[in-house]
């Protein structure tokens, strides 16, 4: 249902739904993105936000300095978010770190760990990622079944990511528990969630005390090396690791169990890809596009009035670019909606941002995704869906299947 608003703008209103039916939620992405270059949407606890819907709009939405992160560059105290809290604005919200950051403070909390996370640091992680994958497939390959979210795709990034930050494994994947729950649809303010996110930051508190704990060649390392050199300080470094926990962890959990999930109701020769480093890579760029695992951008503000596509986005607004609708505008893509497993072109997604903001994390999610499914299907070759019906949910961010049950092939 679409009602035009009285903005002055040309804009059409929408109320945004909260369903688990993935089907419905893409359908109504691709709607979106036929509607209307920009769209006002209700979302489903009431937030009032702007939508941009197309390729070449979002990607310049990404350079546009006027869409800013940090919530102190709005002079109105009823802009942005108002003083109110919504489902899943922990990362708007709360400390200080790239996420919520712009300009030169952007740029120096990114350089602090921009090293251990770049694109060589990684490719010597590798042997490390596969090995994990390895051990964590031997734990259920013996099963008949297994819920592959919680025996594999969650549990692939916790622990590489623990590995990355320099903190012990089981202290890390407790803490992800806080993490997730901080993702869900619920009202941050509330008494738990206030709990879950204390809880989190005692955690964080307490595994990056020492410097001398942190592994060389960690991002905690590093981190210790900015602060101790007084570039970053002590909150900057326990929002940094709290964010790549929230927004390092989730993602990468969705796109290994939704890739797995296509790629067992797909051809099992596209599974054939994965034998090779780089057509694998090309197959998860390709995932990555046609599913990006946040469906939504990362939370901006427009500083001021902006207007895109002909449509003006009042000072003040909330906005997103809505990437499950931008990576799949048949503008800038031929059959978008389909899944090309050999499509070459790596610049039409921005399921990893664009700009001063592009994904610090991108080299590390490709490796994990391509890694995490070469090895599963090495692993299991005659793995396949328990199940064709999964519910979904979340809405913004971590929008995930809240199970994935597979049969391993295994002899019961």
């Amino acid at each position: 249902m679409t009602a035009p608003i009285d903005s002055g703008t040309t804009a059409t209103k929408f109320q945004f739904p909260d369903t688990p039916d993935q089907n419905r939620f893409e359908a109504v992405c691709e709607n979106l993105r036929e509607l209307a270059p920009v769209v006002c949407v209700d979302l489903p606890d009431g937030l009032e936000a702007w939508v941009i819907t197309r390729y070449a709009d979002g990607k310049r939405a990404f350079m546009d300095p006027r869409l800013v992160k940090d919530l102190r560059n709005l002079t109105d105290p009823s802009h942005g978010l108002g003083g109110a809290r919504y489902a899943e604005d922990t990362f708007a919200v709360e400390g200080r770190h790239m996420l919520n950051s712009d300009g030169v403070e952007h740029t120096r909390l990114r350089k602090a760990v921009g090293s251990e996370l770049s694109s060589a640091a990684i490719a010597r992680r590798r042997p490390e990622i596969e090995q994990v994958c390895r051990d964590l497939v031997r734990d259920f390959r013996d099963e008949p079944t297994a819920e592959l979210m919680d025996a594999y795709a969650r549990p692939v990034p916790e622990i590489v990511m623990a590995r990355v930050l320099g903190i012990e494994d089981d202290i890390l994947r407790s803490a992800a528990v806080f993490s997730r729950r901080l993702g869900e649809r619920a009202d941050p303010a509330a008494p738990d969630m206030r709990k879950a996110y204390h809880d989190l930051v005692d955690m964080i508190v307490d595994c990056t005390r020492n410097p001398g704990d942190a592994p060389e060649g960690t991002v905690l390392s590093a981190l210790h090396r900015a602060h101790a050199a007084k570039t970053i300080s002590r909150r900057e470094l326990l929002s940094t690791v709290s964010m790549l926990l929230g927004a390092g962890i989730s993602s990468t959990a969705i796109a290994i169990g939704h890739s797995a999930s296509t790629l067992l109701s797909s051809a099992s020769t596209l599974r054939g890809l994965l034998d090779d480093e780089r057509e694998a890579a090309v197959l998860v760029e390709e995932l990555l596009r046609h599913h990006p695992p946040f469906p939504f951008s990362p939370w901006r503000f427009a500083r001021e009035a902006v207007e895109v596509a002909g449509v003006t986005i009042p000072a003040g607004a909330v906005v997103f670019v809505l990437l499950a609708a931008v990576n799949r505008d048949p503008a800038v893509i031929a059959d978008a909606t389909a899944l090309v497993p050999d499509r070459r072109d790596r610049a039409t997604h921005l399921t990893f941002g664009y700009g001063p903001h592009f994904c610090i994390g991108a080299h590390l999610a490709r490796t994990e995704i391509a890694v995490a499914l070469s090895v599963l299907f090495e692993e299991l070759p005659h793995l396949r869906l328990a199940s064709t019906e999964t519910q979904w949910y979340g809405l913004l961010f971590d929008r995930t299947p809240a199970t994935l049950p597979v049969l391993t092939g295994a002899m019961s």
